[in-house]
């Protein structure tokens, strides 16, 4: 007796039935749910977000912000964002703000914070040489909460340090050694 099923190899339905269990299946549950679990590892959350892209909205939004000192004067300095990081991909947050909020934001995350703080002084030193070197740098975050009483208004878009609020520092300052010291 032949039936439809008979002509199928075991790795074809082995593989369907994997396809189907590791993802048609949780992006159901997902799309259900308005969106990935929080409990979900970052990186499962990201292969389902597809499904729902604003899902839940956020009740907080991080900003964060660079400052420099340089080796000819004291205090620190704002950093130039949109000369550093001039793509904007996701919305009106570029890949700095993207990139703290992934992997800066917490204090084990020093080393990655170090890596930005070194490419910052590095691409400066390129685009700028003439200019004073960068001997430190340091990272600021607030968290704007988002409210009823204080809603959004037109076009989000992280305002000046100078308006942001209260600012609370990352971490330790990343020093900056000359190249051979």
């Amino acid at each position: 007796m032949s039936t439809r099923w008979s002509g199928i190899r075991v790795i074809d339905a082995v593989a369907l039935l994997g396809f189907g269990l590791a993802w048609l299946i949780p992006m159901a549950w997902v799309g259900y749910l308005g969106g990935p679990p929080a409990s979900w590892p970052v990186n499962c959350q990201d292969l389902y977000a597809v499904s729902c892209l604003f899902g839940r909205g956020s009740e907080r939004v991080s900003m964060f912000y660079v400052q420099i000192r340089l080796a000819d004067r004291p205090g620190w300095y704002d950093l130039p964002e949109r000369e550093y990081f001039r793509l904007e991909p996701f919305g009106h947050r570029n890949r700095f703000d993207r990139f703290m909020a992934r992997f800066g934001y917490r204090d084990e995350d020093h080393p990655a914070r170090s890596e930005l703080a070194h490419w910052i002084a590095a691409t400066h030193r390129e685009r700028h040489p003439d200019d004073a070197r960068i001997i430190a740098v340091r990272f600021l975050w607030v968290d704007h909460t988002i409210s009823a009483e204080a809603p959004p208004t037109d076009r989000w878009r992280k305002p000046p340090r100078s308006q942001a609020g209260r600012l609370r520092t990352l971490g330790e300052p990343v020093i900056i050694r000359e190249a051979g010291k």
